[in-house]
């Protein structure tokens, strides 16, 4: 590429010369360690974007989201590993053994298997929270530099949290213990992202900031934010993978609809567990309801996480028609 300013020696072999720039800017790249998060996502937006959009103002695609999960496998399958032991595997083995093979009184027993319930949550909120507060210019919201908005993701989540803490404290905590209340510690934290669910179907004004929507813009399905703000965070795609969804979101009317009804979905789940778990609570012994409870919460979240795959399949399918049958009626109104 020629200079701006004429250069008082030119090379007499600039191919050489470029080849030796080559060189030494992919070693220097090579002893830079690993880039950020931030700026390898800002590199494939960029590439993606440059392949998928065919005039600077006009497309025939969807903006791209080229990001995936699948890099982090073995963390996500050694997190849910935790999460099944922490909260099924360790209850309902301390519960029954105890139960079986000791003297122990209903009130210690379920003590006992409140501390194990709650173990977990002691670790992956404070670890995220953590996370999205240390890389805040890399993880955070866009448009945000207040570290102490966090993301909806943070807020809901521990907002449900500490709901779901009232019935492992108060349950054992009383003589005879309440064995019902505390069966409901589960719905107690399904309760408020279900509330949140249905409450953001309607695109009300924003009163306060949500993730990388500011005060006075219309709210978004919740979904919407729970990948963006775990695509960010929890799966270290950063700030660009926040521009992606929302530019993706912005573009195409096909991928709004996807997000309302995966949110819709969730919501009327939420609904479902919280009535199947209230009527096993309150109808079948404290003996069979401890295990069925805690069992029945993680097949219901297997069971709705499949579904809202195939459900998001089959939107994706729905998008890409909807944008071929667009770019067709632009080529046929060129064409007249």
């Amino acid at each position: 590429m020629s200079s701006l300013s004429p250069s008082p020696s030119p090379s007499p072999n600039p191919v050489v010369n470029e080849k030796t720039t080559t060189t030494t800017t992919s070693n220097a790249n090579s002893m830079s360690g690993r880039t950020t998060a931030g700026e390898e996502g800002a590199r494939r937006f960029s590439s993606a974007e440059s392949q998928n959009t065919a005039t600077p103002m006009v497309r025939d695609m969807p903006p791209p989201i080229a990001y995936g999960f699948m890099h982090h496998r073995n963390s996500i399958l050694a997190y849910v590993f935790f999460v099944l032991f922490c909260n099924l595997a360790a209850p309902c083995i301390l519960f029954y053994v105890l139960r079986d093979y000791t003297n122990l009184s209903m009130q210690n027993l379920i003590g006992i298997s409140s501390a194990a319930l709650g173990l977990s949550s002691c670790f992956d909120s404070p670890f995220r929270m953590w996370k999205l507060w240390k890389h805040w210019d890399e993880y955070g919201p866009l448009g945000d530099d207040k570290k102490w908005h966090l993301d909806s993701f943070m807020w809901i989540y521990s907002t449900a949290l500490t709901i779901m803490a009232i019935p492992l404290a108060v349950a054992s905590a009383l003589d005879p213990p309440l064995e019902d209340f505390f069966l409901m510690t589960t719905p107690m934290l399904v309760g408020p992202l279900g509330l949140w669910f249905f409450f953001s179907l309607y695109p009300w004004r924003l009163p306060f900031r949500i993730s990388s929507d500011p005060a006075g813009t219309r709210i978004k399905p919740a979904i919407f934010y729970i990948i963006e703000d775990v695509g960010a965070v929890d799966a270290r795609h950063g700030r660009p993978y926040r521009k992606a969804l929302h530019e993706r979101y912005a573009a195409s009317p096909p991928f709004q609809h996807i997000m309302w009804t995966q949110t819709l979905f969730w919501a009327v789940g939420c609904v479902i567990y919280v009535g199947v778990t209230a009527a096993v609570t309150w109808t079948a012994t404290f003996g069979f309801a401890f295990g069925w409870v805690l069992g029945q919460f993680f097949v219901w979240l297997l069971v709705w996480a499949v579904a809202s795959v195939f459900l998001y399949s089959y939107g994706l399918k729905r998008e890409r028609r909807w944008w071929a049958e667009r770019k067709g009626e632009k080529a046929a109104a060129q064409i007249a």
